[in-house]
């Protein structure tokens, strides 16, 4: 398996791993935005996209954002195949890049909460909308 920085060569498969991979009817996908094929593209151009890939093949992605003012990384979307689910593979993405904690908004009516405490994030703050969640291994 090989965690890395997507380039544009990876471009349209990481767009056809995150059609195939979320789903907009699931409770965790709140915004459109996770839906749309132009803000991969931008990340991946930003070198803001991590993906895992195993014989060729996109199986775990994630979008990323450093803060400027913060010292803190939001993560922006993620998704991880099936098959490599309940392996801790989003974590072991996450720390290439976790030389500052790693912060996530999940509303706060989804089962992907337990997903969070379950795997070591820390709830840091939550409101009506939303849980905090923070990622720092």
């Amino acid at each position: 398996m090989q965690i890395a920085l997507a380039n544009p060569t990876h471009i349209s498969e990481v767009v056809s791993f995150f059609n195939e991979n979320l789903d907009r009817n699931n409770s965790a996908v709140y915004s459109e935005e996770f839906l749309c094929p132009l803000g991969v593209i931008a990340a991946i151009r930003r070198k803001q996209m991590i993906v895992a890939i195993v014989e060729g093949q996109v199986v775990g992605a994630f979008r990323f954002y450093r803060k400027k003012t913060q010292k803190k990384i939001s993560l922006y979307q993620f998704a991880i195949s099936e098959i490599y689910r309940g392996q801790g593979l989003l974590k072991k993405m996450l720390k290439t890049i976790n030389d500052v904690p790693i912060i996530s908004l999940c509303p706060t009516d989804t089962y992907l909460n337990d997903y969070y405490y379950k795997s070591g994030w820390y709830l840091q703050e939550q409101n009506e909308e939303f849980n905090m969640w923070i990622f720092n291994d």
